[in-house]
């Protein structure tokens, strides 16, 4: 430990420093294992990610330490960590090198981002953003360009701003923005459409990134009387892995709910063997239903341009939403055994004449 001590090397101080701070043999034998260096950075096929707001993360780091180790986290992003710059060192987790983006102008806030010391990655720096803070780094995979994983929050009330999400999604050709958006929409979960969820699905087909949300809700107010809601979401763009899971921790003491992502690549390099049908009788007896959330936000007398766009952004999310939960996944139709030619014409015969049996019915 002396020789250490000795070298002039931030990297190796930190080590040393990482190693002095450990309770245990386990917590060293991590550390020697996770050191760059000694152990070579890795590009990983697969990547684990996990986001958690804190709202405050001095007093959740033991818990999310375990939460990192049982999971296999490679990237943790934090959102509302309240550090500021008079404590650079805070909140250190061994194993895991600390990105971070305090603020300065105000309390509460910030964000960070934890990448494993074994992880072939490094840190980005993001100009100053209008409304969003933000913490990124890049992440070199194996079969993958480089990745840009960023740490995103979006304080409440303020609006979501188009040039903000476009400076983010242009810090790389394959990006992934993970961390609480506070964007509510039904379309990935919300009971009610507000300014920035409606602003967000907008923006979604002009910025061309893909929406990925838990299909259970992240946040749960202290206060009872409001709905839980789903507003920790993932942005990606330029991304060609397969989504492999993405899901709500119960863990963890505060307001939002971890979220854990893992993405990998295809199997065998080829695309997904699933695809989606939709069931359009069901989706056309779901919009005969008017008395719905979505379309009572619409008002009876629109008088400006701005609530005209409003109400198109509702009207075209209730429709998405609606599609949505009309489809379902079924195996690829390259992965069905194939029926014999002349089986095939048999029942296109069939299909014929019940067509016009149907048109043309007996009485």
């Amino acid at each position: 430990m002396a020789v250490l001590r000795a070298v002039s090397s931030s990297e190796i101080a930190e080590f040393a420093s990482q190693l002095r701070a450990c309770r245990n043999v386990e917590e060293k034998l991590l550390v020697l294992v996770s050191f760059s260096p000694l152990g070579g950075r890795r590009k990983p096929k697969n990547i684990t990610l996990l986001s958690f707001n804190a709202n405050g993360l001095p007093k959740n780091i033991p818990q999310l330490t375990n939460c990192m180790s049982e999971y296999g986290v490679d990237i943790a992003l934090i959102q509302e960590t309240f550090l500021k710059p008079t404590r650079p060192r805070a909140c250190a987790i061994a194993g895991y090198v600390q990105l971070r983006t305090d603020r300065t102008h105000a309390r509460r806030g910030g964000t960070a981002l934890y990448y494993s010391r074994s992880l072939h990655c490094c840190l980005i720096e993001i100009s100053p953003l209008i409304n969003m803070e933000a913490t990124g780094c890049r992440l070199a995979m194996t079969g993958h360009r480089t990745l840009v994983i960023v740490s995103v929050y979006l304080p409440s009330p303020q609006a979501l701003h188009r040039r903000d999400l476009r400076a983010l999604l242009a810090l790389g050709d394959a990006v992934i923005l993970f961390g609480d958006f506070n964007c509510k929409n039904p379309r990935w979960g919300c009971s009610v459409l507000d300014y920035n969820g409606n602003k967000l699905d907008q923006l979604q087909d002009r910025l061309e990134f893909e929406i990925i949300a838990s299909s259970t809700a992240t946040h749960y107010p202290h206060n009872v009387t409001h709905r839980p809601s789903t507003i920790d979401i993932a942005l990606t763009k330029g991304v060609a892995l397969n989504l492999n899971r993405i899901e709500t921790l119960q863990k963890l003491t505060s307001d939002r709910r971890p979220v854990l992502l893992k993405m990998g690549p295809p199997d065998g390099g080829r695309p997904n063997p699933n695809c989606k049908i939709t069931d359009w009788k069901r989706v056309s007896t779901a919009l005969e239903e008017i008395d719905t959330p979505p379309l009572n936000s619409i008002p009876d007398n629109i008088r400006t341009t701005d609530e005209i766009d409003s109400a198109i952004g509702a009207l075209t999310s209730h429709i998405r939403t609606v599609v949505k939960k009309c489809e379902r996944e079924v195996p690829a139709s390259s992965d069905r055994r194939k029926f014999p030619p002349d089986l095939l014409e048999l029942i296109k015969a069939k299909n014929k004449a019940l067509r016009r049996a149907s048109a043309y019915p007996t009485p």
